[in-house]
């Protein structure tokens, strides 16, 4: 027998059954909406409203709003039973309607099988901004229609997206649309509605975006549509029993995800094929690129990654690319083990142009296999001779290091400053006996009467050291530390200068603080100290903060005993600390040119400049 033919649905009766589908969900537990749609309705674009209600008591203290209704029906043959969405086509008439009434409206479709004459409505709310957006669209392209997206509709959901509806509605009013246009924003907001979990998709889906003008009110903007999605997160995950922290970016598009692991090994999936490509970019730094290794190595074991945040299942094909990978992991491991020793941190960033492999097998030549006679000195005499050398491992990578008992040891490390300690003479003893500023030969058992400690980074000049590979700043600071240098050391203030002066060149707050420190120590053991209280109170107004009364009192009192003394200096330092540019100016006009001179290389100076 042939299959039954079945006979065309009148447009009537199609409308007919489709306005009954939509009155159906309406009537709902419980029972909170209240039809006016009929399937004859002769209205302009609209086919009815429903009334919504906040109780089952349908009466004037519970009505909440209505929502304009527009409903479609349409036949169909295929199981619309599994089908999650549609398509159907807009006229542009009815989408200028909907947005001059300024209300939205709830657009439904209504699938009807002629043989079964099973039913299945599906919706789209059609907020004034999409409505905007749209026409807009339909302007560019100069059609008349436009085809659009409708989601299936569950049986008791129909509540939840009338409520939907008024809420988007009431925060975007047509005149606010309009006005939007000429409006100067200070920040935006991106807003999803109808999010349903398990079927919403940020590329699908519309969003909305509002704008906050300048005396905070909200407006309507427009209609974004998400292409690319970006996450940064880091996990701990487990390989061979040792727990390691991997940093990975993921960029999610509407088909694809792209995984960058490390900023090294990149993944990239196809979404429906669940297929991708693998790649190991170049070494950015030794600690990324082991994890990096032994991730692939886990993923060639286990056919997958041990993300939990992340999945990413399949098989490398052409794992013939990553023989020996286990080597290459107990390699690499040791040169960071090397590195370590002479102060590179498995997290420097080595430069784009660095030529990598000649520079790790100088690295291991030199630093495990003591092959010294690889290295080349620039004037600093003999090896055996020298106990600070500066190595330039290659044009990008430099290190400062000790030599001392055949050995290197990293100038920027604990091991540094317990093998070496700074001293210097004290200055009765220097004017006493004609001695020099230089470290002795030999030291007797009562050192500390002729001697301070102090930090042996004291005399480096700040920029030479930050240009090293292996600089360490928190060494450098523990080094003014009390064990290992005299705060009331007659330099402690200069140098706490350089600090202030680096900080006004790289902004960097870490120096200003060291610098602080420095000079509020001291302060402690020299309390009518003026130049400590100077220093203090300027890096004071560089964190942006203001004296209090008893401060600007104190440089009142130290001005007044600088007028005492004539320290045309020191007046010009506290008028700039009271922010006066006017008088501070006229001080240091009157200072001869080599006061001026050295006036300008202090950083009360550089901070007299800026003011207004």
């Amino acid at each position: 027998m042939g299959a039954k033919k079945v006979t065309a649905m009148d447009t009537i009766i199609i409308e007919h059954l489709a306005c009954l589908e939509i009155n159906n969900l309406i009537l709902q537990p419980p029972f909170h909406l209240v039809s006016n749609i009929q399937w004859n309705d002769k209205g302009l674009s609209f086919d009815g409203d429903i009334d919504v209600y906040s109780h089952q008591k349908l009466e004037k203290s519970n009505f909440i709003s209505k929502v304009p209704v527009q409903v479609k029906g349409t036949t169909t043959n295929k199981k619309i039973h599994k089908k999650d969405k549609i398509k159907h086509p807009v006229n542009k008439a009815d989408l200028e309607v909907y947005y001059k009434n300024a209300k939205g409206v709830l657009y439904f479709v209504v699938t009807i099988n002629p043989a079964t004459y099973e039913k299945q409505a599906y919706y789209r709310i059609l907020a004034p901004l999409d409505l905007k957006s749209l026409l807009s669209e339909l302007e560019i392209n100069g059609n008349n229609s436009i085809t659009l997206t409708f989601k299936k509709m569950e049986k008791d959901y129909l509540e939840s997206i009338c409520k939907t509806v008024i809420g988007v509605v009431e925060k975007q009013p047509k005149h606010y649309i309009e006005a939007s246009k000429k409006t100067e924003f200070t920040n935006y907001k991106l807003d999803f509605v109808d999010v349903k979990e398990d079927v919403f998709d940020f590329f699908e889906e519309n969003a909305y975006i509002y704008g906050f003008s300048p005396d905070n009110i909200e407006m309507p903007v427009e209609v974004a549509k998400i292409m690319e999605l970006r996450k940064e997160n880091t996990e701990v995950v487990r390989l061979n029993d040792e727990e390691i922290n991997i940093i990975y970016h993921i960029t999610e598009t509407e088909n694809k995800y792209k995984v960058v692991i490390e900023n090294t090994l990149t993944f990239d999936l196809d979404k429906k094929t669940k297929s991708g490509n693998l790649h190991l970019g170049r070494l950015r730094t030794l600690g990324s690129y082991v994890k990096c290794l032994r991730l692939i190595n886990y993923y060639i074991e286990h056919n997958k990654l041990p993300f939990q945040y992340f999945e990413a299942a399949g098989r490398i094909d052409k794992k013939e690319k990553f023989q020996g990978i286990e080597e290459k992991i107990k390699s690499y491991k040791e040169l960071i083990e090397v590195c370590g020793q002479i102060g590179i941190n498995e997290n420097y960033l080595f430069n784009d142009e660095e030529n990598l492999q000649p520079l790790f097998n100088g690295i291991i030549d030199v630093f495990k296999n003591k092959q010294y006679d690889l290295l080349k000195f620039h004037n600093q005499g003999k090896l055996e001779d020298t106990k600070l050398i500066h190595i330039d491992l290659s044009k990008y990578v430099k290190v400062r290091l000790i030599y001392t008992n055949d050995r290197f040891i990293n100038f920027y490390s604990e091991e540094a400053l317990t093998t070496i300690r700074g001293l210097m003479p004290k200055e009765d003893i220097v004017k006493n006996n004609g001695q020099k500023k230089v470290m002795p030969i030999s030291f007797p058992d009562n050192w500390e009467e002729y001697y301070q400690k102090v930090s042996f980074y004291m005399s480096e000049k700040i920029e030479e050291m930050v240009g090293d590979t292996n600089f360490n700043f928190e060494v450098v600071k523990l080094s003014f530390t009390d064990e290992f240098h005299d705060i009331q050391a007659n330099m402690t203030i200069n140098v706490s200068l350089k600090y202030i002066s680096y900080y006004d060149k790289s902004r960097d707050e870490k120096y200003l603080e060291l610098a602080l420190d420095l000079n509020q120590r001291y302060l402690v053991k020299f309390p009518k100290d003026d130049f400590a209280k100077v220093n203090i109170y300027l890096i004071k107004l560089k964190q942006y903060q203001e004296l209090s009364e008893e401060e600007q009192a104190d440089v009142l009192d130290i001005q007044e005993r600088a007028e005492i003394n004539k320290n045309q200096s020191l007046r010009f330092a506290c008028e700039v600390l009271l922010q006066s540019k006017v008088k501070a100016q006229r001080i240091f006009r009157s200072l001869d040119d080599k006061e001026k001179e050295r006036m300008i290389e202090f950083p009360i100076y550089h901070f007299y400049e800026n003011l207004d």
